[in-house]
């Protein structure tokens, strides 16, 4: 790589750098964490354990950083849904299609966006 390639490069990073923060947020097993560690290691496991409280995980792909906080969705963590939830760049909302809560985590949910 030439000189003027090189210092390209660096300019284009200098002005073309994203920070983003998503937070994950849905009921317990519905695949927060297993997407989390998709997007960070493009690996799957199927060994999982539940989220106890957050996870924070930040992911850089290219120009971009991505802060992915995964929130357990345990009944005693939704509470800090609405904490992790403010002045995110996303929300993402994994729900398991097959579960019988899904209303329940629809309410949830509107409850959530509701008050933040």
């Amino acid at each position: 790589m030439g000189f003027w390639e090189f210092f390209l490069n660096w300019l284009r990073s200098l002005f073309f750098k994203q920070e983003m923060e998503l937070s994950l947020v849905g009921l317990q097993n519905a695949g927060k964490t297993s997407l989390v560690n998709s997007i960070a290691t493009g690996g799957f496991s199927e060994d999982m354990i539940p989220t106890v409280g957050f996870n924070m995980r930040k992911v850089t792909k290219g120009n971009v950083t991505i802060k992915l906080w995964d929130i357990g969705g345990q009944p005693r963590f939704r509470s800090m849904w609405e904490r992790y939830c403010r002045a995110v760049s996303a929300i993402v909302y994994a729900f398991h299609p097959r579960s019988p809560a899904v209303m329940l985590s629809c309410v949830v949910l509107h409850t959530c966006l509701l008050f933040c």
